[in-house]
């Protein structure tokens, strides 16, 4: 009885862990991220990413600077030469010059990619479409696009 009675407790106690567990996934030191937004346009993308800082660790960033948020976020996001062009307690946004391959008649070609976390909710935008994705940490494919016709060299 008292072993039923504990592995009961066990159970309980497991089920109401879960949501923190499973939220670690998304999680990176102090940040938890939520969703990343990638707008492709010729080469260049810009990433606006989503997150939430730790509320002890916003009075730190408040007065100390956002200078190592914006480390965390840029490596989390694991681009060549990004850079971060904002970034508060919620939002950040980076710059990323090169995130696709240039083929020189109008058309790009965005690579897999790969975050260092799990990242609940992807958006890739393209001039032609809009893919999302749920909890991934790669986008496994690449994704091919043409700029748009009033900014194709000629």
């Amino acid at each position: 009885m008292k072993a039923g009675i504990i592995l009961a407790v066990l159970f309980l106690f497991s089920f109401c862990c879960l949501p923190v567990a499973a939220s670690a996934e998304s999680r990176y030191s102090y940040i938890t991220f939520h969703s990343v937004d990638i707008s492709l346009e010729e080469s260049r993308a810009v990433v606006t990413v989503d997150y939430s800082v730790d509320s002890g660790v916003q009075i730190l960033v408040l007065f100390l600077g956002n200078q190592d948020l914006k480390s965390k976020v840029d490596r989390v996001m694991n681009f060549d030469n990004a850079h971060v062009r904002t970034a508060d307690l919620n939002r950040a946004v980076l710059v990323v010059d090169s995130a696709s391959f240039d083929y020189g008649d109008g058309s790009y070609w965005f690579p897999q990619h790969e975050f260092l976390v799990t990242i609940p909710d992807i958006t890739l935008r393209t001039p032609q479409m809009t893919r999302k994705y749920s909890m991934e940490a790669v986008i496994e494919e690449g994704i091919g696009y043409f700029a748009r016709p009033d900014q194709q060299r000629r």
